[in-house]
């Protein structure tokens, strides 16, 4: 079999049903693509309506229960069930496009390439509040991008695009590639576990680019993103900018530098400023790019900052208290990792 397409969700009952369905509609050949849904449901209802509604499609579709908490445990089960030389990751919120499948085993044509994605553009299914779009910035390679939302759109084909630009709903990278790199990094665990949180696919693509693997960005591999009303809320993007907080503080831990207890931010501003100006490179657009909308985006901006360093000094406070969490982050990966393990 040539490729495993694989959907891991928890939540999101209705979006997971259109995703599928976009699938289906592209009439994929069974016996060379096999649609794997991971079920991560902690949820009893929501798990027996999925199941019933895979079962209901056949052969079409494999169902796997994965109970392991967290995005990143129902990667790393998909691929050990998977029976595709590349695999093809999608969120539960997203449809396909017409000739995203065929482009990206276009991409794939060439053995030289490691990695393909390509573009994923808003669904929005209600009003758009003004100050959204201060939130697109340029990426380097033209076109715009917008990470609150996981939006990108580069507009033209990019060889050898670096693979950060490969985003997590619409990520396809070779079984042997990702295997040698050591998978995904702890990624969208629930709530009440948030100091398991790790930097997810960008760990796993940040061990790519240190491997020296190709990846191909291609225009025609396109995904519609769904964009509901409740996700364009001041509260929503501070829920973000606080998991973003925590991924980047896990990052800097990982690669070598001890945490600073939360103790500490108090007596010395310095570190407090240094670490508001990172938030200002990777949450705001660069000097000089100013728009109509800042006045509108301003107050989500300042509210956005405030969670960012609120992530970034919970993680870092845990860490630095609790040795059992600093050799999770330092681990050297995460395959066998399983979070309720270490809760006991």
């Amino acid at each position: 079999m040539k490729t495993s397409i694989i959907i891991s969700t928890a939540g999101r009952p209705v979006a997971v049903k259109s995703a599928i369905q976009s699938l289906l509609a592209l009439s994929l050949d069974p016996s060379e693509t096999e649609i794997l849904v991971i079920d991560n449901n902690a949820q009893e209802n929501f798990a027996k309506d999925l199941y019933d509604h895979c079962i209901s499609l056949g052969n079409q579709v494999r169902y796997v229960r994965e109970l392991n908490p967290g995005l990143s445990a129902a990667r790393h089960r998909s691929i050990r069930e998977s029976r595709g030389r590349i695999l093809t990751f999608i969120e539960n919120d997203v449809e396909v496009s017409n000739e995203w499948f065929d482009a990206i085993q276009a991409g794939f044509g060439d053995p030289e390439v490691g990695m393909v994605g390509g573009p994923s553009i808003p669904k929005f299914t209600g009003t758009i509040p003004a100050w959204l779009w201060d939130f697109l910035t340029p990426t380097p390679y033209g076109g715009w991008m917008c990470a609150w939302l996981s939006l990108l759109d580069i507009g033209q084909d990019v060889k050898n695009i670096s693979p950060n630009y490969i985003w997590g709903l619409n990520f396809s990278i070779r079984k042997d590639v990702i295997i040698r790199c050591g998978g995904y990094h702890p990624d969208l665990v629930p709530s009440d576990l948030q100091r398991w949180q790790g930097n997810g696919e960008t760990g796993l693509t940040m061990k790519v680019v240190a491997a020296g693997y190709r990846a191909d960005y291609i225009q025609k591999a396109l995904v519609h993103h769904l964009c509901s009303p409740d996700r364009l809320t001041q509260q929503s993007f501070a829920k973000r900018a606080y998991y973003q907080g925590i991924a980047d503080s896990f990052t800097s831990i990982r690669a070598g530098k001890n945490p600073v207890p939360d103790s500490i931010y108090g007596k010395a501003n310095s570190l407090y400023r240094k670490v508001r100006r990172l938030v200002s490179r990777i949450l705001r657009r660069p000097q000089g790019c100013g728009s109509s909308w800042a006045k509108d985006s301003a107050p989500i901006k300042a509210v956005t900052d405030r969670a960012y360093l609120e992530g970034w000094r919970f993680h870092q406070s845990e860490v630095a208290a609790d040795p059992k969490l600093m050799a999770w982050v330092r681990r050297e990966d995460y395959w066998d990792a399983d979070i309720r393990k270490e809760m006991t």
